[in-house]
């Protein structure tokens, strides 16, 4: 289920964090509730919400369920962002600005399902696993550790949709099949 709240929230210009520093909710709760259906959250999760972001319970209720509702997906404009989503492994989301390249190198740098797929047979499922230890560990002696942790994440999780030159589209490989 794509993130709801952040969606909201990213038109608010708000992020979970800045919501749970002004109105005193956890930001736990918060990512909690993110991952569930906006009809599931708690009154208490709603108003905070509402006292945030200066609407009314009912008012956030009903964008909150609009979105859900919609095809509009979260825009990611920042590295912080993009390692946020990859992380919590967000179904879809769109990448926006100067990560064009770096998803561009991601992309070209796969190898094909086809051989992806005979490697993971032909070890047992282990192959994989040794490999994702192996390229951590060797990331870990780069420059930016964090960087290139990302784009094996991405490389291995995410199927990448290129819109236009400004946006590209993340999505879940586990949902294609």
């Amino acid at each position: 289920m794509k993130n709801v709240l952040d969606i909201f929230l990213q038109k608010k210009g708000l992020t979970r964090y800045d919501l749970s520093k002004s109105v005193g909710i956890s930001e736990q709760t918060l990512s909690k509730a993110s991952k569930r259906d906006p009809e599931t959250y708690t009154s208490k999760t709603i108003i905070a919400i509402a006292n945030g972001t200066s609407n009314t319970p009912g008012e956030v209720l009903d964008a909150l369920l609009q979105i859900r509702d919609s095809e509009e997906l979260y825009h990611v404009a920042t590295l912080n962002e993009l390692r946020q989503k990859v992380k919590e492994q967000e179904d879809q989301f769109i990448v926006t600005g100067d990560f064009h390249e770096l998803l561009k190198e991601i992309d070209r740098s796969r190898i094909s399902e086809t051989a992806e797929l005979g490697f993971q047979y032909g070890s047992g499922g282990l192959g994989t696993i040794a490999v994702h230890k192996i390229l951590r560990i060797m990331n870990a002696f780069r420059d930016d550790t964090k960087l290139e942790n990302i784009k094996q994440d991405i490389a291995a999780l995410y199927s990448i949709e290129f819109i236009d030159k400004n946006n590209v589209k993340l999505r879940l490989k586990q949902l294609d099949y």
